[in-house]
């Protein structure tokens, strides 16, 4: 049987009004509705909790002893619901890399509004990664996180692993050794790596089974993975994508997962903010819910 919690809360106040009558003003109730949920209570415990004299009540030895223990556990409840509901809503700002806001955070941000009505997320596109300037935004994600002063999530580690759109999926899929993708072009992305060479991601996943890359490989080159994204979904060729760069719309619909080996890349993502601000309201709730969030596109 479950506990008669309405009952219980009509129970305190009755008790500490010493009067069914007043206790039904301040629960804006009739006096026969707090009367038969004291009963209710009473048939539930099986002991009396009042003695009644006409209009008068008294509490009985058990009654008193049942209000000690249960009146501090309805004012938790009341006045914990009472700053809930009167709370604002808090403004946070979260700076990160347009790329991953646009194919990761920004689908993913109508679960955390309904998690946290209260807090008002913003992003900030960040420009100069590893620059936290607190003017700016409250927090920040990043591959360069601070060696002091900061309260730091691990997010992820970045792997690229070969994407290309259904057509070429359908014949690239059968092939097992790595250098028989390169009947079809492959399309690079300069930015992936901090060296910025042409061509650096795909000579980095062959060497990862020691071979070279083929001589005479198409390449088509990029100046950024996002441009490698579209490219790969229009059945261009090839691309060395990261998940957290592509939506869970394209991966279902345009972009397939060749059943090939991953590389890591020099990157680790990491949600960071300055220690002083970690009672502010919120910035722990997101740092939980982006490594969980991180967790299951990683699954």
């Amino acid at each position: 049987m479950s506990i008669p919690l309405r009952a219980i809360h009509y129970f305190v106040e009755a008790a500490r009004a010493q009067s069914f009558s007043v206790a039904s003003q301040r629960l804006h109730v009739s006096q026969s509705a707090v009367s038969h949920q004291i009963k209710g209570l009473e048939d539930f415990l099986g002991h009396p909790l009042f003695v009644r004299r006409g209009r008068d009540i008294l509490l009985t030895a058990l009654g008193e002893q049942y209000l000690q223990q249960v009146a501090p556990a309805i004012d938790t409840i009341s006045h914990a619901s009472i700053d809930m509901k009167q709370q604002k809503s808090r403004q946070l700002k979260l700076a990160l890399h347009g790329s991953l806001a646009v194919k990761w955070l920004i689908p993913a941000l109508d679960d955390f509004r309904l998690r946290y009505p209260n807090i008002d997320l913003s992003l900030q596109m960040l420009t100069q990664d590893g620059r936290f300037d607190t003017q700016f935004a409250d927090c920040f994600i990043t591959t360069q996180p601070p060696r002091s002063g900061f309260t730091q999530y691990h997010l992820y580690d970045e792997r690229l692993k070969p994407y290309c759109a259904k057509p070429l999926w359908s014949e690239a899929q059968q092939l097992r050794e790595p250098h028989l993708l390169t009947q079809f072009p492959l399309l690079s992305a300069a930015s992936v790596f901090s060296s910025n060479q042409p061509g650096e991601d795909w000579r980095r996943w062959f060497a990862a089974v020691q071979q070279p890359l083929p001589p005479h490989t198409k390449i088509h080159h990029f100046s950024h993975v996002l441009l490698a994204v579209e490219a790969a979904k229009y059945g261009q060729g090839i691309a060395l994508l990261n998940e957290f760069m592509t939506s869970t719309a394209e991966r279902a619909d345009s972009l397939y997962e060749l059943p090939l080996h991953s590389i890591r890349t020099d990157d680790s993502f990491y949600f960071v903010y300055p220690n002083r601000a970690a009672k502010r309201i919120g910035l722990e709730a997101l740092g939980k819910w982006l490594v969980a969030l991180c967790k299951e596109r990683s699954l």
